[in-house]
């Protein structure tokens, strides 16, 4: 009868101890699923930035502008534009 009274006390304190860590565990985890979650939404705004901020830098007419001013590049005339057919 002694020695199922100290199984079930041994029994009983290794369950309760896998709770206790178990619990513990499921906190820690927790804690780093909130901090990758804030760090998920920084990477989303800064990503929703670059893609505004190469939208800017590729628009038509800053390209066309620096063409003229840097490059000096310039529209050929009408009648100076060959088209090839494939």
């Amino acid at each position: 009868m002694l020695r199922w009274a100290v199984a079930l006390v041994f029994l009983v304190t290794i369950s309760a101890l896998t709770v206790v860590y178990t619990k513990y565990r499921t906190r820690v985890l927790f804690v780093k699923i909130q901090r990758l979650e804030k760090q998920l939404e920084a990477y989303e705004i800064e990503w929703g930035q670059l893609q505004l901020e190469q939208t800017t830098w590729a628009e038509h007419n800053r390209i066309e502008r620096l063409a003229r001013m840097r490059l000096e590049l310039v529209l050929p005339e009408r009648d100076a534009i060959v088209y090839l057919k494939p």
